[in-house]
């Protein structure tokens, strides 16, 4: 009878692995679309073309000034935004086959659907877009799609020593300000703003001072052109949002080993964020770099949600069980 119902209790459990399995697959799948998507995007804004720094952001760039990505890049790009779209199907389909079981696989496939149709609503507009707010619409959506299937993919949450009460807010703040800076990293790159500082760590053009704030400049359906405000507000955005990540990473190591191994990954990936941020301004903007500053930006993002994962709801199961104890144990002595 017992084995009976390990097989039984291991049948309904498949449909539940399959899902995230395939929500897995989905994080390196969208992974590959804003890569591929970076690529493509700041090769038409000029990086990389011929007589590069001269060619970037002009408006209009003969095909020998254009920067010609891969036709590899264009197909993989095609190939893997229809492949995310089939992985999250696939998880509606399988949470699907039992609903009342499966209704947290239910509630993200609902919010990965219109996600989905988001963005391929957007992609459709984003050949030629003058505004910075298509692109930023489409890289935020691929990133939160990224994001909700990292968080499906990671299960139910486990065990492990309970945080303080302030840490999954601070963990919170975190993925808020990283989100935040992320959206400015590509207003710069689609605003033509990337060679507008050429200075570190202030923006210091030819002329020696630092040029004036205008907030008006980071309205992100204005017109794109090149603005110094646009980029010292992404790298502001950068540095409070590496603060905060350095301060959550330095209080995981309490969490014991599962914390550590976060705290680790956090910090590797500020530090290879803040090295490839340096060498673009450093460089003059190098093709390769940018691609590789967007999917560092993605992979930290990732981390955040694993520890965001990690944390969330733990407090509150640590609530529960010191008000639960008082009374389990009155009734116990009854």
């Amino acid at each position: 009878m017992s084995v009976l119902h390990r097989v039984s209790r291991r049948e309904q459990q498949t449909p539940a692995q399959l899902i995230r399995w395939l929500a897995a697959a989905g994080v390196f799948v969208v992974l590959l679309v804003t890569t591929t998507s970076a690529l493509l995007r700041v090769s038409g804004a000029g990086l990389g073309c011929e007589d590069w720094p001269a060619c970037y952001g002009r408006e209009a760039m003969g095909p020998t000034d254009r920067a010609q990505p891969p036709r590899l890049a264009r197909f993989l790009h095609r190939v893997s935004a229809s492949a995310a779209g089939a992985v999250v199907l696939g998880i509606g389909l399988l949470a699907l086959t039992q609903p009342r079981r499966h209704r947290r696989e239910l509630s993200f496939f609902a919010a990965l659907a219109v996600l989905t149709l988001g963005l391929a609503t957007l992609g459709r507009a984003t050949p030629g877009a003058l505004v910075p707010a298509v692109a930023m619409g489409n890289v935020l959506g691929g990133m939160l799609m990224a994001s909700l299937l990292a968080w499906l993919a990671l299960g139910e949450r486990g065990g492990g020593p309970h945080p303080p009460a302030w840490l999954p807010r601070l963990s919170a703040l975190a993925l808020v300000l990283a989100f935040l800076a992320i959206g400015l990293g590509v207003m710069t790159s689609a605003s033509y703003s990337g060679l507008a500082c050429p200075g570190l760590p202030l923006c210091t053009p030819e002329g020696g001072t630092t040029t004036a704030w205008s907030a008006a400049d980071l309205h992100p359906w204005r017109t794109a052109a090149g603005s110094p405000s646009i980029h010292m507000a992404h790298r502001g955005a950068a540095l409070l949002a590496g603060a905060v990540t350095l301060a959550l990473a330095w209080n995981l190591g309490r969490l014991g080993a599962a914390g550590r191994r976060l705290r680790n990954l956090l910090l590797v990936g500020l530090a290879l964020q803040l090295l490839l941020g340096v060498g673009l301004v450093t460089l003059g903007l190098p093709l390769p770099v940018a691609v590789l500053h967007n999917l560092g930006a993605a992979v930290l993002l990732l981390a955040l949600v694993a520890t965001q994962h990690r944390l969330a709801g733990r407090v509150g199961e640590g609530r529960r069980g010191a008000t639960d104890s008082p009374a389990g144990s009155a009734t116990s002595g009854c």
